[in-house]
C-alpha cells in the first residue's frame, strides 16, 4: 500500500495548554464541534445563535468557546469579552464540578465565593442543555467493558 493512498485526517488544530481545565473545556469544545455537524438537537441550539462562553480560573486560565452560526471555535485566554464567564477558584475546583455535573455544587461554590458567573445567565442554562448531549451513546458492549475495567480499578486503587 502507498503512503499516498492511505486517508489523512485532517483535525483543526487547538492551542491547549497542560492545564487539565483548559485541556476540559477544549475537550468540550472539540465535542460541541462534532455535534454540530452530527445532532440535529444541537445544531437546534446554535443555529443563528452569535455568543462566547467563557471558562476559567482565578489564576488567570481561561479558554472562550465561540457559537457563531451553527460554528464552534474556541480561544485560548480572553481575547475579546465573553457574553458569560464562569471562573472558578483553581483548575481543579473546576474540572471537579463541570465533570460532576451536580447544580448543587455550582451552588455551594457560588455562596462560598469559589465560583463566579458574570454576564448573560440565559447562556448557563444553553451550556447545563448542551452539556446533556456531551457525553457520547456508547455501544452496549463498549458500556459493559467500561463497567468491568471500572470495577477493576476501583478495587485496585481503592477509589
Amino acid at each position: 500500500m502507498k503512503l499516498s493512498s492511505i486517508p489523512v485526517l485532517k483535525l483543526p488544530l487547538v492551542d491547549v495548554s497542560t492545564d487539565p481545565l483548559d485541556l476540559l473545556v477544549a475537550g468540550l469544545a472539540l465535542r460541541m464541534k462534532q455535534l454540530a455537524r452530527t445532532s440535529p438537537k444541537f445544531v437546534e441550539l446554535v443555529h443563528e445563535r452569535h455568543f462566547r462562553i467563557q471558562i476559567g480560573t482565578d489564576l488567570g486560565v481561561a479558554r472562550q468557546i465561540i457559537v457563531n452560526n451553527g460554528q464552534i471555535d474556541t480561544v485560548s485566554g480572553a481575547p475579546e469579552q465573553a457574553d458569560f464567564i464562569l471562573q472558578f477558584a483553581d483548575s481543579e475546583q473546576g474540572v471537579k464540578t463541570l465533570l460532576k455535573g451536580d447544580p448543587t455544587a455550582f451552588m455551594t461554590g457560588m455562596q462560598n465565593g469559589s465560583i463566579k458567573m458574570e454576564g448573560d445567565f440565559g447562556l448557563l442554562v444553553w451550556f447545563n442543555q448542551v452539556a446533556k448531549m456531551i457525553p457520547p451513546k456508547l455501544p452496549k458492549p463498549v458500556k459493559e467493558k467500561l463497567k468491568i475495567a471500572r470495577a477493576f480499578i476501583k478495587e485496585k486503587t481503592g477509589k
